[in-house]
C-alpha cells in the first residue's frame, strides 16, 4: 500500500464526509450559501479540505426545538455516510480481489484503508462526540475557534455548529519585546513565571487573552485570542497555558496567509497579556468555567470611532466593527442592584440569556460579570446604547425573565435613526465627535434631532414600537420618550471602560479582584479594579513593560529576566528609572484605569469620557503611562500616587526581596536553607547583622505596646472580666498550630495574663458578617470574649492567606495594637498594617512586622516556614519574658513564674540549636554540604525514607514484575510450569492439566509471590500485609499535625499503587484511642520522643514509649505495625524497629549532672571494691587508682555523663535521687513529699493540720518581733537584720531580693500579709525570686548561659536550700526547651526523612518510565500553597463588616473625644463659678468635676464618657 495514494484518499473522504454535512443542511433548509462568500468561505473550505472539519453558521435567535431536531441529523448524516462507504468500499475491494484471485487483504487497499479510518472518526466525533484534534497549521480565526460564534457584515449572530470537537497581566510597552523572537520568548518566560507565582494561590486551570490586529492597515481593529487550559493531576498549568499561547499563535500566524488575521507591524500594537489562574469553589474545574471570561461571542456591530478623524482628516461614520469584551475576575459576585432592587446571581444569569440572545457560557459568576459588562460597554454604538437603556438605564429598567425585551433586530433597526441623525449634525456643523461629545448644548441638539425622527414611529408598525413597554408618556416618570433618547446619547458617549468598571461596582454587591479589556480598546488601555480582593501593578521603565496580578509577588516577574535589546534609555531629567508597584486599595475599593495610547512626546491624555476627566491623571515611565485611579465614593485617590508606590528592587528598597530561582527540588531546597535562615533569624534579632534589623524595629514597637497593657493591668484601669484577653495570636492551618503551641507557653510563663490562640477563620466566622457564625464546640463567642485593646499576633507566614489577612482589617476596630509574624515585609498583610500605623515620613519606624525572611517559597509541602517561624516565635517569646521580668510590678500582674535564668538557659539552646540542625539536614548554615563523619543523623534518617519508600513502591514493582511475566509468557505461548515440563520431557495427556493447573496458580498468585519475591531481594518483613501503606505521626500536636500536612502534600499527587495515607495524633493523648485499633501488619509509626533524660520530662517520655509498645505489641502472624521513633534519649525500645536520635546539641540539666554523678560514684565504689584483696605488688598502683579516683570526685568541671536508660528507668532512678538528695533536709517545703510517700497518709494529715495551727501561731510571733515600730510595717532594714537571725546562708543581696519580690507594689514596706507570702513561698518559688534581675528598659537582651552545665551558678551560690529544690526550679525551663528547641529538631527530622520517602517514590516513576509518568512531588492538585479563597464567609461581607467596624470605631472614639472636652468646658465654667462666688459649695462642686474628669483610662471615667456620649451625640447631630 502506498503512503501518498493513502493519504490523497484521506484527505479526498474527508472532504466528501463534511461534504455529505453541508449536503444533509442545504436539504433540511439550513444552509445559506451567501455565508460562503469572499474571504470566510475561502478559510471554510481550507478547514473542510485540511482540518477535515466544518462549521455551519446559524442565527441564534432563531433556534427552535425543529432546528434542533434538524441539525441532529445534519450531524448524524456525516458518520452514517462514512460508515456505508466504508462498507461498500470493502465489499467491492474484496470481490475485486476475489475475481482475479488476489490474494491480499482488501485493508492493504489505500482507499479501503483510509475509508475505515475515516468511519472511525466520524463515528467518534459526530456520534460519540468526541474531540479530535486539530492541525496546528490551519486555523480557523479566533472568533471562529475559541467562541464557535461570529457576526455577518450586517451585525447577525451567527453561531457556529461544529461537527468536530476542538489575576495576571503583562503589557508589553517595549517593541523589542515583539520584534524579535528572543524578544517573544523574554515576553512568555515573564509571563510564565507570573503564571507560576500566582498558582501558589490555587490553580486548577487558566488561561490568557492576547489580542492581534484583523487588519495590517487597520491595527487598531483587532480581536481577542483567549488560550485556556484545564489542569491536569499532574501537569505544570504555567507551562501548559504557554505552550498553548504558542500553538494558538502559530495557527494565527499560518491562517493569516489563507484570509486570516494578519499578524501586526512591529510597533504597531501594543501587546497584551490578560490572564487568570482558577481555584473553583462555585463549581467543578471545567473549560467553560476557566478564565478570561466572555459572555457574547464576538459581533459585528456598527460603531463610531470616537478619537477623531481618519487620515484624511474627515470624520469617521460607522462602520461595522468587531465588539467583544473579556473580563479576569477574583472573588465573588452575589447581587446586582437596580432601581432600588437587588437581584440574585441567578436572576441576573437567566436575564442575560435573554437580553444578549446567548446561552450562558459558564454557571460560574464571573461569567456573568462578562454579560454584564457586555451591556454597560457601549461606547460608539448605537445598537448597544439603545440595549443599554431598556436594560438599565431607564427607571423601567428590571431584571428578570418576565421582561418582554425588544429582538436584536429591532435594536439595529432603531439605532439607524440616531446614526441619520447624527450623521446630519456632523455634516452641517462640520465639527468632530469628540467635540459634540463634550459639548452639553451639542448632545441636546442631536437629542432634539433624535426626538423628531422618533415621534413619527410610535405607531404599530414603527421602529419604536418594540420600544413601548418601556417609554411612557408621564415626562415625569423619567421614562419618556426624551428620556430615553438622552440615556442613549449618553450611554453612547460615556459608556467607556472606566465608566463601565465603575458602574458595575456601584451597584454589585461582592468582591472583585477584576482586570477589563475590550476589543475596541485593547490597543491603548485596559482597567483594572479590586474591591475586597487584591490587586498590584507594577512599572518597570528600564524594561518598558507593566505587569499586575492579584498576587503582588509575581508582579516581581519583571525584574527576573533581561530586556531584549537592553534596558532603556531616556534623556528626559524627571524620569524615574526605579521599578514601583502601586498596590490598589482593595478595603475600600479602587478602580485604576491604564492608558498608553498617548502621543510619542508623552504628552498625550488618557482617552476617558467626559463624567471621569474631572478625575487627575497621573504620568509614570516618562510619560508614557497615563494612570486614572477612582475610589468607590468617586473622589480621586490621593494628591500624590508616589508615596503610595513601594519599591521592588531591594537594591532601592533593603525590605525587599527577589523572586527565588527555580529549583529541581524545592523541597530539598527548603530543607537544606533551615539552619542557614535560622542562624540568620537569631543574628538578626541579636543585632549582628549588617544591615537595618526589621524584627528589633518591629520589637521595639511590640514593647511599647505591651508595657502599655501591662500598666494598664497595674493600675487596674481595665475592667478585667473573665473573657478579657490580654495576647491574641491567630492563623489558619500550620500557622495556627504553632500560634498554639507559642500561646501555651506564654500562658504557663505568666499565668494570670490571659493568653489565648484562635483560628481566623472562628474569628472571621464571629465577627466577619452581619449574621455570626457560632463556633460550636468551642468557648468562644462575640459576648464570652473581650479583646478591646488586645495584644493581637497574626502568624500567617505567607501574608495572603485570606482569614488571617481579612482578620487584618477585622481586627483594627478592636485594638491598634496588631502585629504579623510573616516570610518577608512585601506581603498583603503587612501593607494592610503599614496603612494603618504609616506616618509620611518613615513608616519603618513604625513597623509592626517581624519577619522570617524567608521569602515566597512554591514548594507546597511546608519545612523550612514552619522551623523559621517557630524560630521567630522563640525569640519573640524571650523578648516578651524580659521585657515582663525587667519590671517587678509586671511579673507581680502577670503571675510570672519563668526567671530570667530560664530565658538565659532557653538561649543557650536556641543558640546550639543550629548546629543541631546542621547535621539533620546535613548542612550548615553557610549552605555548604557537611562532612560525611557529621552526616550520621542524616543518613539514617534519609536510609529509614528510602526503605519506607521501599515498602509503599512494592505494589507498583510487583505490578510491573507481573506484567513482564505475563507479557512474555503469554505472547511466547510458555507459561513457566509448561516450559519446565516441556524441557523435562513430561509433555504426555497424564501431566498436562496438572501442568496447567500450576500455571493458572501461579497467574493468580504471581502478586503475591512477586512481592515475596521483592522483600526478600530487598530484605525487608515478609509478613507485612500486602496493601497500600498507611503512615502515622505521633509527637505533640503541632509537630504531629505539621508532619502529617508535610507528607500528605508530598503524597497529593503520588499515582494511586504507590499511595499512602496519612494520619497524626498526640502519643500522650488520643493517639491510641484513635489509631490502635487501625494498627495492621505493615503500618508505619513514627513517633517523637521527649528527652526523657530530663526529670520534668521523664514522665512524658514514659507515656510516649507506653503508647508505641501498646500500638507495637497488637500482632497477627507474629507481625505488627513498624514503628521508628526519632527522640534524643538513646535508648531504643524493644518493640520499635528503629529508634533515630539526636544530638543533645546543649549543656545538662542540673538533674542529668545529678544522675551522670551518681553513676559516677557507684563506678567509683566499685573500682574501691576490687581493689580490696590485692597482692602487695599492687598496692603502689592501688594507691594511685584511689589518688586518680579522689581526683575524679572532685572534677567539677567533668561531663558525668549518666547511662543510656529507658524512661522506665529513669523514672526510678530520679526516684531514689529524690530521696538520696532529702537525706537530712530540715526544710519542710522541700522534703514534705518524700516524707508522705514514707509515713502513712493519716499520721501526715494529721502531723501537718497540728504543724499549720503552730504555724500561724508562730508567724504572727515572728512578724511582730520583726515590727520594731508596731506599726503593722517592716521596711527593707528590719527584714534583713531579723532574717539573719533565722537563716544565715543567704546574702545581703539574696534577701533584699525576696523583699522587694514581696513588696510588688514598691511601697518600701511588706505588711502581714506579704510577710506571709514570705513565710510560705516554696522553695521553689524562692529561688525564682532569687534568679530575678531588675535590668533597665534599654537592656532588653537575653544572654546566653555559659554554665557547664544547667543549674551549676545555683548549686555553687544558693545555700540552705536542697539539690532537689534546685533541680525542680529548673523544671519550667525544660518544658521551654522540648516546645520550642527539641520539638522543633525533631519535625525537621521527620521532614528530611519523609522528603527522602518522597522523593524516591517519585524518582521510581521518572526513572522507569522515562519521563512520561513522572511528577512534581512539591505540589498538590490544587496547587494552592496560599488559600487566598474566600472562607469561611463571602469576602463581601468581610469587607463591608470591616469598614463597618471602622466607621463605629471612629465615631466612638469622636464622640470620646468630644465628651472629654464637654467634660472639661463644663469644668472650666465651675472654676469660673468659683472665682466669682468664692462660695464652699462651689468648692466641692470642683471636685466634683475633677472626678467628672478622671482619666479616661478609669472605670469612673468610662462610665461619665458614657454618660456625656449621649450629649455629644445630640451636639454632632445638631451641626450635621
Amino acid at each position: 500500500m502506498e503512503i501518498m495514494s493513502a493519504l490523497k484518499w484521506y484527505v479526498l473522504l474527508g472532504a466528501f464526509h463534511e461534504l455529505s454535512h453541508m449536503a444533509a443542511a442545504s436539504w433540511f433548509g439550513l444552509l445559506d450559501f451567501d455565508d460562503y462568500s469572499g474571504t470566510l468561505g475561502l478559510r471554510w473550505l481550507i478547514s473542510i479540505i485540511f482540518e477535515r472539519r466544518w462549521q455551519m453558521p446559524i442565527d441564534y435567535s432563531k433556534r427552535s426545538a425543529t432546528i434542533e431536531w434538524k441539525l441532529g441529523l445534519v450531524r448524524h448524516s456525516g458518520w452514517i455516510f462514512s460508515l456505508i462507504y466504508a462498507l461498500l468500499a470493502y465489499m467491492y475491494v474484496f470481490n475485486y480481489n476475489k475475481k482475479r484471485s488476489i490474494a491480499s487483504s482488501p485493508l492493504q487497499n489505500a482507499a479501503v484503508w483510509a475509508a475505515a479510518i475515516t468511519a472511525v472518526e466520524a463515528m467518534s466525533t459526530d456520534l460519540l462526540g468526541l474531540e479530535m484534534l486539530a492541525l496546528p497549521f490551519f486555523p480557523v480565526s479566533k472568533s471562529e475557534s475559541a467562541t464557535g460564534c461570529i457576526g455577518n457584515a450586517n451585525g447577525a449572530c451567527v453561531k457556529m455548529d461544529t461537527f468536530f470537537c476542538g489575576n495576571f497581566g503583562i503589557i508589553l510597552l517595549n517593541p523589542a519585546y515583539s520584534a524579535t523572537e528572543s524578544g517573544r520568548r523574554t515576553a512568555l518566560d515573564i509571563l510564565e513565571k507570573m503564571i507560576s507565582v500566582t498558582m501558589v494561590r490555587g490553580a486548577q486551570s487558566g488561561g490568557v487573552v492576547s489580542f492581534i490586529s484583523r487588519s495590517s492597515s487597520h491595527p487598531d481593529q483587532i480581536m481577542g485570542m483567549r488560550s485556556r487550559v484545564v489542569n491536569s493531576k499532574r501537569t505544570d498549568l504555567s507551562k501548559g497555558i504557554r505552550s498553548k499561547i504558542e500553538s494558538d499563535a502559530l495557527r494565527i500566524k499560518i491562517a493569516s496567509k489563507f484570509g486570516g488575521p494578519c499578524e501586526p507591524k512591529a510597533g504597531t500594537l501594543v501587546k497584551t497579556y490578560v490572564g487568570h489562574t482558577r481555584f473553583a469553589t462555585s463549581s467543578i474545574a471545567s473549560f467553560d468555567g476557566t478564565h478570561p471570561h466572555q459572555w457574547s461571542p464576538p459581533r459585528l456591530w456598527r460603531c463610531y470611532d470616537l478619537s477623531g478623524k481618519d487620515e484624511d482628516n474627515v470624520q469617521t461614520g460607522s462602520i461595522p466593527t468587531l465588539v467583544e469584551n473579556f473580563i479576569t475576575h477574583n472573588g465573588d459576585f452575589d447581587f446586582y442592584d437596580l432601581n432600588g432592587m437587588s437581584y440574585g446571581l441567578d436572576s441576573v444569569q437567566a436575564w442575560l440569556e435573554r437580553v444578549t440572545s446567548y446561552e450562558m457560557p459558564s454557571a460560574v459568576d464571573s461569567a456573568a460579570i462578562a454579560g454584564v459588562v457586555d451591556i454597560l460597554h457601549t461606547q460608539g454604538s448605537f445598537a448597544l446604547s439603545i440595549r443599554y437603556a431598556v436594560c438599565l438605564g431607564l427607571t423601567t429598567s428590571k431584571i428578570g425573565v418576565e421582561v418582554d425585551l425588544p429582538a436584536h433586530m429591532d435594536y439595529v433597526r432603531l439605532a439607524k435613526f440616531f446614526e441619520v441623525a447624527l450623521d446630519q449634525q456632523l455634516e452641517g456643523t462640520g465639527n468632530r465627535l469628540d467635540f459634540i461629545s463634550a459639548m452639553p448644548e451639542e448632545r441636546e441638539f442631536l437629542e432634539d434631532l433624535v426626538v423628531s425622527l422618533l415621534s413619527l414611529e410610535l405607531h404599530d408598525e414603527g421602529a419604536m414600537f418594540s420600544f413601548a413597554n418601556f417609554i411612557t408618556a408621564d415626562e415625569e416618570g423619567g421614562a419618556s420618550l426624551v428620556q430615553f433618547v438622552r440615556v442613549v446619547i449618553d450611554a453612547f458617549f460615556d459608556n467607556d471602560l472606566l465608566w463601565t468598571v465603575k458602574t458595575f461596582l456601584q451597584h454589585a454587591k461582592g468582591s472583585f479582584g477584576l482586570c477589563v479589556t475590550s476589543a475596541q480598546s485593547a490597543h491603548r488601555q485596559l482597567c483594572v479594579a479590586s474591591r475586597g480582593q487584591t490587586n498590584s501593578i507594577a512599572f518597570f521603565p528600564k524594561s518598558g513593560i507593566i505587569c499586575y496580578g492579584s498576587e503582588q509577588a509575581a508582579v516581581k516577574a519583571g525584574m527576573c529576566f533581561p530586556t531584549p535589546g537592553g534596558d532603556l534609555n531616556y534623556n528626559g531629567g524627571h524620569f524615574d528609572e526605579r521599578p514601583l508597584r502601586l498596590d490598589l486599595d482593595d478595603l475600600n475599593g479602587e478602580i485604576c484605569l491604564i492608558d498608553w495610547g498617548g502621543d510619542e512626546n508623552g504628552d498625550g491624555m488618557p482617552e476617558v469620557s467626559p463624567p471621569n476627566r474631572h478625575l487627575p491623571t497621573y504620568k509614570l515611565m516618562n510619560g508614557k503611562i497615563n494612570l486614572v485611579l477612582i475610589q468607590e465614593g468617586g473622589t480621586s485617590s490621593g494628591r500624590f500616587l508616589h508615596k503610595r508606590m513601594t519599591m521592588l528592587d531591594p537594591v532601592d528598597h533593603e525590605f525587599m526581596k527577589r523572586l527565588p530561582d527555580d529549583y529541581k527540588d524545592p523541597i530539598a531546597q527548603d530543607i537544606r536553607d533551615i539552619p542557614r535562615i535560622c542562624r540568620q533569624i537569631q543574628d538578626d534579632w541579636r543585632g549582628f547583622s549588617n544591615n537595618t534589623s526589621l524584627n528589633r524595629i518591629t520589637a521595639w514597637n511590640f514593647t511599647k505596646c505591651l508595657q502599655k497593657r501591662m500598666e494598664k493591668l497595674h493600675s487596674q484601669s481595665i475592667e478585667r472580666q473573665s473573657g478579657t484577653i490580654d495576647i491574641l495570636l491567630t492563623g489558619c492551618e500550620v500557622s495556627l498550630w504553632l500560634a498554639e503551641q507559642f500561646a501555651s507557653d506564654l500562658q504557663k510563663a505568666f499565668p494570670r495574663l490571659r493568653i489565648t490562640a484562635i483560628s481566623s477563620n472562628k474569628l472571621l466566622g464571629l465577627f466577619g458578617q452581619d449574621m455570626d457564625c457560632p463556633a460550636i464546640g468551642f468557648p468562644i463567642s462575640q459576648r464570652s470574649n473581650d479583646m478591646k485593646g488586645t495584644i493581637m499576633i497574626i502568624v500567617s507566614h505567607s501574608g495572603g492567606t485570606f482569614a488571617p489577612l481579612a482578620c487584618s482589617n477585622l481586627l483594627q476596630s478592636m485594638s491598634d495594637d496588631i502585629f504579623v509574624v510573616t516570610s518577608e515585609w512585601d506581603v498583603q498583610i503587612g501593607k494592610q498594617l503599614r496603612g494603618m500605623h504609616s506616618s509620611e515620613k518613615d513608616h519603618i519606624v513604625d513597623s509592626r512586622i517581624f519577619t522570617t525572611d524567608v521569602g515566597l517559597r512554591p514548594a507546597e509541602p511546608c519545612s523550612i516556614s514552619v522551623a523559621a517561624t517557630q524560630q521567630l516565635l522563640t525569640n519573640l517569646f524571650s523578648h516578651i519574658s524580659i521585657v515582663i521580668l525587667s519590671n517587678p510590678h509586671y511579673r507581680n500582674v502577670s503571675g510570672a513564674i519563668i526567671t530570667e535564668r530560664d530565658l538565659e538557659e532557653l538561649e543557650r539552646c536556641n543558640q546550639e540549636n543550629i548546629g543541631a540542625l546542621e547535621k539533620i539536614v546535613g548542612f550548615d548554615s553557610d549552605g555548604n554540604e557537611l562532612l560525611d563523619e557529621m552526616r550520621k543523623t542524616e543518613k539514617e534518617l534519609r536510609d529509614m525514607g528510602a526503605l519506607w519508600a521501599k515498602h509503599v513502591l512494592e505494589n507498583a514493582k510487583s505490578y510491573c514484575w507481573c506484567f513482564i511475566y505475563i507479557f512474555v509468557t503469554v505472547t511466547t505461548g510458555w507459561p513457566i510450569a509448561r516450559a519446565i515440563s516441556n524441557a523435562i520431557g513430561v509433555d504426555n495427556d497424564n501431566w498436562y492439566y496438572l501442568v496447567g493447573f500450576i500455571d493458572a496458580a501461579i497467574f493468580f498468585w504471581m502478586p503475591q509471590m512477586s512481592i515475596l519475591i521483592i522483600r526478600m531481594i530487598e530484605k525487608r518483613n515478609l509478613r507485612h500485609r500486602m496493601v497500600g501503606r498507611t503512615v502515622v505521626v505521633g509527637d505533640v500536636p503541632w509537630v504531629s499535625q505539621s508532619a502529617e500536612a508535610f507528607l500528605g502534600k508530598i503524597f497529593a499527587c503520588s499515582y494511586s499503587i504507590a499511595g499512602c495515607g496519612v494520619l497524626s495524633g498526640n502519643p500522650t493523648d488520643h493517639l491510641v484511642h484513635r489509631h490502635t485499633h487501625r494498627v495492621v501488619r505493615g503500618s508505619l509509626l513514627l513517633c517523637g520522643r521527649p528527652d526523657g533524660r530530663l526529670s520534668a520530662l521523664t514522665s512524658l517520655e514514659t507515656s510516649v514509649c507506653l503508647s508505641i509498645n501498646q500500638a507495637s505489641s497488637i500482632q497477627s502472624i507474629g507481625g505488627t505495625c513498624e514503628s521508628v521513633t526519632i527522640g534524643h534519649n538513646p535508648f531504643q525500645l524493644p518493640l520499635s524497629k528503629k529508634a533515630i536520635f539526636l544530638d543533645r546539641a546543649r549543656p545538662m540539666y542540673l538533674c542529668e549532672r545529678m544522675l551522670g554523678e551518681m553513676d559516677h560514684k557507684s563506678l567509683v565504689d566499685r573500682r574501691r571494691t576490687k581493689t580490696i584483696g590485692v597482692n602487695p605488688a599492687k598496692k603502689k598502683t592501688s594507691a594511685k587508682g584511689k589518688q586518680t579516683i579522689k581526683a575524679e570526685e572532685l572534677d567539677d568541671k567533668k561531663q558525668f555523663d549518666s547511662d543510656s536508660r529507658s524512661a522506665a528507668a529513669l523514672q526510678g532512678a530520679y526516684h531514689n535521687l529524690s530521696k538520696e538528695a532529702n537525706k537530712g533536709q530540715s526544710n519542710r517545703h522541700v522534703s514534705v513529699a518524700v516524707e508522705a510517700r514514707e509515713h502513712d497518709p493519716l499520721e501526715v494529715i494529721l502531723e501537718e493540720a497540728i504543724s499549720e495551727r503552730q504555724r500561724a501561731t508562730n508567724m504572727r510571733s515572728v512578724f511582730n518581733d520583726m515590727d520594731e515600730d508596731g506599726n503593722g510595717k517592716i521596711n527593707a532594714d528590719q527584714f534583713i537584720a531579723k532574717y539573719y537571725l533565722v537563716d544565715s546562708t543567704l546574702s545581703k543581696g539574696q534577701v533584699l531580693k525576696i523583699f522587694m519580690e514581696a513588696d510588688h507594689d514598691g511601697a518600701g514596706y511588706i505588711d502581714y500579709e506579704k510577710f506571709l507570702r514570705i513565710a510560705e513561698m516554696p522553695a521553689i518559688q524562692m529561688l525564682r525570686a532569687l534568679q530575678t534581675i531588675n535590668r533597665p528598659r534599654s537592656l532588653l537582651q537575653v544572654e546566653a548561659s555559659s554554665e557547664l552545665y544547667f543549674g551549676e551558678q545555683l548549686r555553687r551560690d544558693v545555700k540552705g536550700i536542697g539539690l532537689l529544690s534546685i533541680e525542680q526550679s529548673q523544671h519550667f525551663s525544660m518544658e521551654l526547651y522540648e516546645g520550642r528547641i527539641a520539638s522543633m529538631q525533631r519535625f525537621v527530622a521527620m521532614t528530611v526523612m519523609f522528603h527522602e520517602m518522597g522523593k524516591k517514590v517519585e524518582n521510581f516513576f521518572s526513572k522507569y518510565t522515562f519521563g512520561i509518568l513522572g511528577y512534581r512531588y512539591d505540589r498538590t492538585h490544587s496547587i494552592m500553597r496560599i488559600a487566598t479563597t474566600a472562607s469561611p464567609v463571602s469576602g463581601a461581607d468581610v469587607r463591608d463588616r470591616s469598614r463597618h467596624l471602622k466607621l463605629s470605631t471612629k465615631i466612638k472614639r469622636s464622640l470620646e473625644v468630644v465628651s472629654f472636652a464637654w467634660l472639661r468646658y463644663r469644668q472650666r465654667q465651675q472654676e469660673e463659678a468659683i472665682r466669682r462666688s468664692g462660695y464652699s459649695k462651689a468648692s466641692r462642686s470642683i471636685g466634683h468635676s475633677a472626678r467628672q474628669i478622671a482619666p479616661v483610662g478609669s472605670a469612673r471615667s468610662t462610665r461619665r464618657v458614657q454618660e456625656a456620649s449621649n450629649t455629644s451625640v445630640e451636639i454632632v447631630e445638631h451641626l450635621q
